[in-house]
């Protein structure tokens, strides 16, 4: 495959790109070879194997010397080593960022050449996040813009940090300097002929920073081509989007089940990944249910009628569960009963621990799988993106102003979980007594506390062991606000996970990461 020359100052680069569609099995697993001369972006160049599926070839050199041959910058060894100063820093991140945007441009125009004439109606902009940890940036990419937009770029990521500076970031991350960023993307929008934004929406650590910005280009960039290809939804998942079909094969069942008892719940929660979501179970005999083993009597009710797949006797919780499970578009069965007399914390809390816990054990160690998933979900006047890594590093943010006591019930708001016969026996039992029933007569273990939900979304992050962040887009604030921020949580975090739990055949079986594994 040809290689991309290109240089600034004394600097010489060349780049190759090859898709893992155009990759030989035969010789190996897709990998790069990155040799810039400056460490920190060399490991940052190498996240486009890993996210863009991609595999890299950059060397540089000094314009001197033969770079095929005699490169000065050898791979893993900083050039400045020992020196003084560093003269070579922005002529590096400018002639690598253009080869390795000319590469990419040669990549683009070979997907356009190999669909046909349909391809150009498949640019626009393509968006995707990609956490780690603490820290998530925003990328944004257009192949094939309309002509005033090409070599466009627009890059917002300081501060780099915020442990350093006063407030003004790290100025270096190892050797590598953080305002040379911006050179880096501006070399490689420009030489790409694309239009490429990139800016940061949390972070306070430096090197997630900056890996999240990189991995984030490297996820558009792949939803981009594929979009070209076939035309359907990637990147960040709209809310009208449906769930992405499981693909596969998986090499083995995706399915998790736990059942536990204990003084404050009886739960019984199933999870399979590769079979459809159904709202309700049909009916059976008596014989057919019972197995002589311990079970709930939720499940037992499935002899007699219907039976909800999620039940944990807290409506709004249901609601909830439910929005998530259609978003992510597979089988979860859920009965919980809980000592909801006391409040609805110890139910929330242990159906969500125990519901996290199926899903790390179905996901298994996640070969194959795309592992990161970035949608929103809207719900009348709230609208929230959900951003998440199933990394086995478990970590869970969330600006969503949950604001009041009890999940869409604000100040004389009604809510759609409390049932009308019961709010009129309070208020009747009210008014002959002359004055207002106590609130907890009425939503002791009927509703959800705000609090709750917060504790429901983060145990769930933790114990499916990955990183998720919510990003509140839209709220109108009007009393009862918080139940429609729960429902586009819950769209938009369903929809996520539908992506990010989806085994991509391309893959070969291998874990989406540029370590070769992911954290146990």
């Amino acid at each position: 495959m040809t290689f991309f020359a290109a240089s600034s100052g004394e600097i010489f680069a060349e780049a190759r790109v090859t898709a893992i569609e155009d990759h030989d099995f035969s010789l190996g697993k897709l990998s790069s070879s990155v040799g810039t001369g400056i460490c920190f972006l060399d490991h940052m160049i190498d996240q486009f194997t890993s996210h863009a599926m991609v595999g890299v070839t950059l060397r540089c050199g000094t314009k001197g010397g033969d770079a095929k041959n005699s490169c000065a910058f050898a791979p893993l060894q900083d050039y400045a080593t020992g020196m003084k100063d560093r003269p070579h820093d922005r002529d590096i991140f400018i002639a690598c960022g253009s080869a390795l945007g000319l590469a990419l441009r040669a990549l683009v125009e070979k997907v356009v050449s190999t669909v046909g004439s349909e391809a150009p109606c498949r640019g626009g902009r393509v968006v995707f996040c990609a956490p780690l940890d603490e820290s998530f940036s925003e990328a944004a990419i257009d192949v094939l813009p309309v002509e005033d937009r090409k070599g466009s770029c627009a890059v917002s990521l300081e501060p780099y940090g915020t442990f350093a500076g006063g407030g003004a970031g790290r100025r270096w991350v190892g050797r590598y300097r953080t305002d040379l960023t911006p050179a880096f993307w501006t070399a490689l929008a420009a030489a790409m002929q694309s239009d490429v934004s990139l800016r940061k929406i949390r972070g306070g650590n430096a090197h997630h920073q900056l890996e999240s910005a990189f991995k984030s280009f490297a996820r558009a960039l792949r939803a981009a081509l594929d979009r070209m290809v076939d035309g359907g939804s990637h990147g960040c998942a709209e809310p009208s989007a449906d769930p992405r079909a499981p693909a596969g094969p998986c090499a083995e069942p995706r399915v998790a089940d736990r059942q536990r008892a204990t003084k404050e719940t009886s739960i019984e929660i199933r999870v399979n990944l590769d079979s459809p979501w159904r709202f309700e179970d049909p009916p059976q005999g008596f014989m057919a249910a019972w197995t002589g083993k311990w079970t709930t009597a939720s499940t037992l009710r499935a002899t007699l009628q219907h039976t909800s797949r999620i039940k944990t006797g807290i409506r709004v919780l249901d609601d909830i569960l439910v929005e998530f499970a259609k978003a992510a578009g597979v089988e979860i069965v859920i009965h919980c009963e809980g000592d909801r007399h006391i409040d609805d914390h110890h139910t929330a809390e242990d159906v969500a621990i125990t519901l996290g816990q199926c899903f790390h054990e179905a996901l298994g160690d996640k070969a194959g799988c795309v592992r990161m998933g970035c949608a929103e979900g809207e719900s009348n006047g709230a609208r929230v993106r959900a951003v998440l890594d199933l990394s086995n590093r478990p970590h869970f943010e969330s600006n969503l102003p949950l604001d009041e006591e009890y999940v869409g019930h604000g100040d004389g708001a009604p809510h759609p979980a409390e049932p009308p016969a019961k709010k009129a026996r309070l208020d009747g039992e009210a008014a002959e007594e002359g004055g207002t029933p106590a609130p907890c007569d009425a939503l002791c273990g009927a509703l959800l506390s705000c609090e709750m939900l917060f504790h429901v979304l983060n145990s769930f992050t933790l114990e499916m062991r990955s990183s998720c962040h919510l990003e509140l887009l839209k709220d109108d604030g009007a009393p009862g606000h918080t139940l429609d921020l729960a429902l586009a949580a819950a769209r938009a975090y369903g929809s996520a996970l539908s992506r990010a739990a989806r085994v991509d055949p391309r893959r070969g079986g291998a874990v989406a990461s540029s370590k070769g594994t992911l954290s146990k």
